[in-house]
């Protein structure tokens, strides 16, 4: 197979982010008819784990376990009266992952920059093979331990297997110690700042290149720290693979440029600092905009039927613009939201109307090409959620800097119960506090002189 242009059956097996946001109103299909398909698409997910704790998928079972798991996390709220039975599926399959992990030590990058904590001799590294597809394999896995473990990250995750005596947070550490000294550098040319199928091979895609950055994002929630160098070394990738008409494209040059890539590009432009002003930002918006009503097409191409595109898109516009935004992207497939909404549709209501007509009777989706089955719904199930991206909990208005105004809004939710790592649930608990609002003020963007 040629390497440059195509890419791995995992590539396409992928999901990031993620935790449920409740407090939209309007939707496009009706709250009754999101509410009964997500829990359809949760019984299907719950009903095909294996009785070792792992969902079956070609040979990637620890991308699709670590998939799964998260999907069914990111939904908890809607377990009711199947709770126990749910907990106890992810619990299994979590178990089962701490028991496939691999180990190593790593202390430099391949420009010898060392990237430890402290920045001092060597540091474990935590991941997940994959079948040779780590990065795409963790990316899965590193957000399902992240939702699971955030109330209690100080704890010794599990007595045996390679992962014994390490809490969450060091296992957590463990995983970004790995990508931040496998990340690609100026030694290996136009590929300089981003990953690909394993940590340090030299080269680069968009497509990979996302998994690393939602891990990074997950691991910050269990305490984990990411070196400064990965964001400014990440910065020369994604200048290099953006196109002039905004998409991002698979390599520098190269195709493909399409929705799925651009979804990628904009969730890393969010995590390097890009407000949604940044000029890059706005032309893959655009971009996005252009190309939104458009269906599957050509493996890689298009939107709508195509679960990675969906969930990569879905992530992108969530981090950059919110749920709610109407004016970004306008090119909808359904500009009536199936005649459901009272309001203006947004691009969030056209993606739920288009779910719930097309979810199967068994609870699953179709998917497409590769991305079927137990991935499809998994990436499809976070969507209807309104699954939020932990990059921007304290980001309440969505303008990407966090300011006064946006602790004033957190304050005015104080002693509210919402979905744990929601909007403001700056610790995880559930609940908004004052210890939220000391949290996110501390994440107040600085002002920079001049």
């Amino acid at each position: 197979m040629n390497t440059k242009n195509k890419r791995s059956i995992l590539a396409a097996l992928v999901w990031i982010a993620m935790i449920p946001l409740c407090t939209t109103n309007a939707l496009a299909a009706s709250q009754a008819q999101i509410n009964t398909a997500i829990d359809s698409g949760l019984a299907n997910l719950s009903s095909q784990q294996t009785v070792s704790g792992y969902w079956n998928y070609g040979g990637y079972e620890q991308a699709a376990t670590g998939a799964a798991a998260y999907a069914m996390l990111s939904q908890k709220i809607r377990w009711g009266t199947n709770t126990a039975t749910y907990q106890a599926k992810v619990t299994n399959g979590i178990n089962w992952l701490l028991s496939q992990a691999t180990t190593t030590t790593v202390s430099t990058r391949n420009d010898g920059i060392n990237i430890c904590p402290g920045g001092t001799g060597s540091c474990p590294a935590v991941y997940w093979y994959g079948a040779g597809e780590t990065t795409y394999t963790t990316g899965l896995v590193a957000p399902a331990i992240a939702f699971y473990a955030s109330a209690n990250p100080s704890t010794v995750a599990t007595t045996s297997g390679p992962l014994a005596g390490m809490t969450w947070t060091q296992i957590a550490q463990g995983i970004t110690n790995m990508f931040a000294a496998g990340q690609s550098t100026v030694n290996n040319g136009n590929r300089r700042g981003g990953w690909r199928y394993f940590p340090g091979d030299g080269d680069s895609d968009m497509s990979t290149t996302q998994w690393a950055v939602i891990s990074f994002t997950y691991d910050q929630i269990l305490g984990a720290t990411t070196p400064d160098i990965v964001k400014t070394e990440l910065a020369f990738w994604l200048a290099a693979v953006q196109a002039g008409d905004g998409s991002a494209c698979y390599q520098p040059g190269a195709q493909p440029c399409e929705n799925a890539d651009t979804g990628g590009l904009l969730l890393s432009l969010n995590f390097i600092g890009k407000p949604t002003s940044n000029p890059a930002v706005q032309a893959a918006l655009g971009f996005l905009n252009n190309n939104w009503n458009t269906y599957e097409n050509g493996i890689w191409y298009g939107n709508f039927g195509q679960p990675y595109a969906m969930w990569a898109d879905y992530k992108a516009l969530e981090t950059n613009i919110g749920l709610n935004n109407t004016t970004t992207i306008t090119n909808l497939l359904d500009p009536t939201c199936g005649g459901n909404s009272p309001t203006t549709c947004n691009w969030w209501q056209d993606y739920n109307q288009w779910l719930v007509q097309n979810q199967n009777a068994d609870g699953s989706w179709t998917g497409y090409y590769y991305w079927t089955g137990v991935l499809a719904t998994s990436f499809n199930l976070p969507i209807l959620g309104g699954s939020q991206i932990p990059t921007n909990v304290c980001d309440m208005n969505h303008d990407g800097v966090i300011t006064t105004a946006d602790i004033s809004i957190i304050s005015s939710m104080l002693r509210r119960v919402v979905t744990q790592g929601s909007s403001g649930d700056w610790n995880f608990d559930g609940h908004i506090t004052t210890q939220d609002t000391r949290g996110c003020t501390l994440q107040i963007t600085p002002v920079t002189p001049g």
